[in-house]
């Protein structure tokens, strides 16, 4: 689904299966962000073909956190595309999310990332993103601001009308109330997060950060 030139978002809609949602930048290098599980990610490559977009041409993944919904598909990609993800976040993929991904019948991909996103801004080819450090759903959790766009790819940290879980290890609920509390100062116009529908629009957006704050914090 083209939001506009360059910005795509594919939602996973199903209720059968949990999965995430998969936006796609295009680019000198055409930016995939958290492909999501390995088995569902075929449903992707389909829907990014419709949009006239070959997964093929993908040169670099970035994961905003690593549960197995989020990353697991990394292994359908080569060497030749670079996957990042947060420091943080790959120490537990070595450590902490072992039984996430066990619980799935899978191993954790750890291995599959050479690249570790630090806090500040990434400049991949054409494009510039910010790259924002928001521990609380995950302890290394990040999102990725597109300012020039107005942007905010936020993975699990906020939703419309809701927040990531924080009973999952490593998860807490103090750190999540502060990375949105400083998220919700960007000027944001597009919220894409990992599950749900977008938000679209300041003044919603200010209004979904408000309640928010209010009703979980």
């Amino acid at each position: 689904m083209k939001i506009f030139d360059d910005l795509y978002a594919y939602p996973w809609v199903s209720y059968q299966e949990n999965n995430c949602n998969t936006i796609f930048i295009d680019g000198d290098v055409p930016i995939l962000t958290d492909p999501g599980h390995s088995h569902l990610f075929d449903r992707v490559a389909q829907e990014m073909a419709r949009d006239g977009k070959d997964v093929g041409k993908v040169k670099m993944i970035l994961c905003t956190h690593g549960h197995p919904d989020h990353i697991e598909a990394v292994e359908r990609f080569g060497d030749e595309v670079i996957k990042g993800i947060s420091r943080v976040e790959y120490d537990y993929l070595n450590n902490g999310y072992r039984e996430l991904f066990m619980a799935m019948g899978s191993q954790s991909p750890a291995g599959f990332f050479k690249l570790f996103l630090r806090e500040g801004t990434i400049r991949i080819g054409n494009k510039t993103l910010q790259v924002i450090f928001t521990p609380g759903h995950a302890p290394g959790a990040i999102c990725l601001y597109w300012e020039e766009k107005k942007t905010l790819i936020c993975g699990d940290t906020v939703f419309y009308m809701g927040v990531g879980r924080t009973d999952l290890y490593g998860g807490d609920a103090g750190l999540l109330a502060q990375s949105i509390t400083r998220l919700a100062k960007l000027d944001i116009e597009f919220l894409l997060p990992g599950h749900g529908e977008m938000v679209q629009g300041k003044k919603t957006i200010e209004q979904n950060f408000r309640a928010i704050l209010n009703e979980f914090f």
